[in-house]
């Protein structure tokens, strides 16, 4: 028998008439009387039992966890967790009040017993003549409402946190969303908008679906921000001249930029250490005072920027969009268990200059999503930019995220989940400790009227890589994991997959176990197809089938050398992957230059890298390897252009630096890439001081614009207009940073 450290565990609050006695009281399960070590007892009239044996019976498992004296039981489908002297249990996610404490009595866990019925499916009765507590199993657990529970208060907050440390193992909080691409039809869509207006926008994931950036352009006015301000510079038919410059706070960070209309946006963070009194008690600390900073200009006369608007959002940036003429903002703001602070202080904060200062979010409003607590709270903003007198809808949930994926209708975000894998095989020989399994819950949201409403949540197992892993289409939410680990072997090996949910976000249709011991490196969903790039040794790439929500295929794979980091589309039949090149050696696998491969699908059951490109060797990088904004791409042009930073092998055979700047190609489907020209910002006195190593300077290129006939080339210390048929340098602007 597997050595459980268990505290029996009771549910269901049962109410006795009069005082009996703990000698007289018998429990049966199924008509099976059980026999406990340590006899129940009754306290204020509600009975208390040790429930080692009970679990056993049920068929349930159980772990106990010393740190934070909580004990807890599973089924498949449901679970409960109570912590001693503790007012709350958690109960299938949700938080219940006792009004008896769970204690130990002998070495034995004694807790109020009627949450069995709930918890576990089964029906409790009271025999008072025979005094015997029946229970009966076999039935579903009572079903929660499909509304977010509400934190309610700060004695529940901390409750629900203890519970969070229990799953997480210590409090965790939610990482910025790395920036990623979508849907293909889509994205023609956005090409086309911007090809009719002949200039180009950031490369976006959705048609209609606007996404932050640091450059942004509406055909005669180049917008930047540089470390500190935002240049607005005029570009008239490659000349440049500095319209207005905005100072901005010096505490800003990490700055990215919309245009809407005649409304320039600044998205912006910081951080404000708070000194806490030297006897603080160990609790519930907030931390530092992170906020979002979202600044709202009238650009209306370019020269002249005024600030119309200002709003601050309490925790970190996590991402952004603009769609159907509103700002939706996703924010973080992390609860730690250091030290003692003001009760208020655990509860999110905006302030709006519409509003007329600053409003705290009362535990009232603050809900939680049920199974899935973190010390941290998601905060969501929904801004009018139509209106600026609308306040922002401003709403928080006791949870957390990843990354997010945003149609015109709806926002999802992703969240990593651990939960107890009741499968999971113990060695007897150990003592035992509860098995997680890792999932993804994805939480939807719609869109509307500035506002963000909470729809459902769905899970699936694995994790996502970022948001090219999800979409959505045709009412169905898609999305690409990868679960398991490399290193294992057997079942527990890494796998990839891809799930299908409905409106509902019920999964409906699943493609499990593809690519094992490798895990996905790039995803795109192209309507009724989703391409998938896997990596270990060599690159698999997958053609799946979506056409039957319920039923997911693969159609093809193709096996190359190298891996991609990001898909692109070019149309229906042709995908660019840019990646990495890749060798085997004897003395194992060494990666090479970046690459840049069409694959033609057109025969999807045996597609082909039908061209590529390589650049550089060992060490080369570009940003759009972890940032799709970084690509213009323009098919109507037959213009691809990317910042890199160049490393190439010199006649000795030692790596060296060797160039950072834009490589701008043409892309013909008979002739493939063709490097039309390259542009940098350094000098060849900076060349002559770089010698083997370059690191990130205000002169790398990170961006590259067009408008008409003329490319820009952006990095923090100028601007520079080419020629868009060889790059040749046409107009400069510098700025000096200080």
């Amino acid at each position: 028998m597997k050595r459980i450290l268990l505290l029996s565990l009771m549910f269901v609050v049962f109410v006795f008439s009069g005082l009996v006695s703990a000698q007289e009281i018998s429990v049966v399960i199924d008509n099976k009387k059980v026999e406990f070590d340590v006899k129940p007892v009754i306290e204020n009239g509600r009975t208390l039992v040790p429930f080692r044996k009970l679990f056993e019976e049920l068929g349930l498992k159980v772990d106990w966890n010393e740190s934070q004296r909580t004990a807890s039981a599973y089924s498949e489908d449901s679970s409960a967790t109570v912590k001693i002297g503790g007012k709350y249990a958690y109960v299938n996610g949700r938080i219940v009040e006792l009004d008896i404490l769970p204690k130990i009595v002998s070495s034995r866990t004694l807790v109020p017993l009627r949450f069995i019925s709930e918890a576990f499916g089964s029906n409790v009765t009271w025999d008072n003549e025979k005094r015997i507590v029946n229970i009966k199993t076999g039935e579903k657990p009572v079903s929660q409402a499909d509304e977010l529970p509400i934190v309610g208060s700060y004695e529940k907050l901390v409750s629900l946190l203890e519970y969070s440390e229990k799953y997480a193992g210590s409090y965790g909080g939610i990482r910025e969303a790395m920036p990623s691409t979508g849907v293909m039809d889509n994205a023609a869509e956005a090409e086309s908008k911007s090809q009719s207006a002949d200039y180009s926008s950031t490369n976006l994931q959705v048609e209609g679906v606007d996404e932050s950036d640091i450059v942004k352009t509406d055909g005669s006015y180049i917008y930047e921000y540089r470390k500190g301000s935002v240049s607005i510079v005029r570009a008239l038919a490659g000349k440049l001249s500095l319209a207005a410059e905005i100072k901005l706070d010096d505490t800003y960070a990490s700055n990215e930029l919309y245009l809407y209309k005649d409304k320039l946006i600044v998205i912006g963070s910081s951080a404000d250490v708070r000194i806490m009194e030297g006897d603080a008690k160990s609790s519930i600390w907030p931390g530092p005072a992170t906020s979002v900073k979202i600044k709202l200009y009238d650009i209306s006369d370019k020269t002249s920027p005024k600030l119309a608007r200002d709003i601050q959002i309490d925790g970190s940036y996590v991402a952004s969009r603009v769609t159907g003429g509103s700002l939706y903002i996703v924010a973080s703001k992390n609860i730690h268990t250091i030290l003692k602070g003001e009760r208020d202080d655990m509860i999110p904060s905006a302030y709006d200059s519409a509003a007329g200062g600053t409003v705290k979010v009362p535990y009232e409003q603050i809900r939680y999503f049920p199974d899935s607590p973190d010390a941290n709270y998601l905060v969501t903003a929904g801004i009018d930019l139509d209106d600026m007198a609308k306040k922002a809808n401003i709403s928080a949930y006791l949870g957390s995220g990843q990354n997010i994926y945003c149609s015109r209708e709806n926002l999802y975000v992703a969240a990593t989940r651990f939960t107890y894998d009741y499968e999971a095989k113990i060695d007897e020989r150990e003592t035992y400790y509860p098995v997680y399994k890792v999932n993804t819950e994805a939480y939807k949201f719609a869109l509307g009227n500035a506002k963000l409403e909470y729809v459902a949540k769905g899970s699936v197992p694995g994790t996502v890589l970022n948001q090219f892993s999800m979409d959505e289409y045709n009412g169905f939410f898609r999305i690409a994991t990868t679960s398991g680990e490399a290193w294992r072997t057997y079942e527990n090996t890494s796998k990839n997959n891809i799930y299908v949910l409905d409106s509902s976000m019920k999964t409906v249709g699943r493609l499990e176990g593809l690519a094992p011991t490798e895990r996905i490196y790039s995803a795109r969903f192209m309507g009724d197809r989703a391409y998938m790039v896997t990596f270990r040794q060599v690159d698999p790439f997958y053609a799946v089938d979506m056409s039957s929500p319920e039923s997911p295929k693969v159609l093809g794979y193709l096996k190359i050398p190298g891996f991609s980091d990001y898909l692109h589309p070019y149309d229906e039949n042709h995908i660019i992957g840019f990646g990495k090149e890749t060798e085997m050696t004897k003395n194992g696998l060494v990666t090479k230059g970046m690459k840049i491969g069409l694959i033609d699908v057109s025969d999807v059951a045996n597609p082909v890298e039908k061209y590529k490109v390589i650049i550089g060797d060992s060490g080369t990088y570009s940003e759009l390897l972890d940032n799709h904004k970084a690509l213009l791409f323009s098919k109507e042009k037959s213009l691809m252009a990317l910042p890199v930073t160049v490393m190439s092998k010199s006649s000795d055979g030692v790596v060296r630096f060797a160039y950072q700047g834009a490589y701008a190609y043409t892309l013909d489907m008979q002739k493939g890439f063709s490097l039309r020209g390259r542009a940098t910002h350094l000098s060849q006195e900076d060349y002559a001081k770089a010698g083997d190593y370059w690191y990130e300077s205000d002169k790398n290129i990170r961006r590259i614009i067009y408008i008409g006939d003329y490319v820009y080339t952006i990095s923090n210390s100028q601007i520079k207009s080419h020629d868009i048929a060889d790059l040749s340098v046409i107009d400069s602007i510098s700025f000096e940073n200080k």
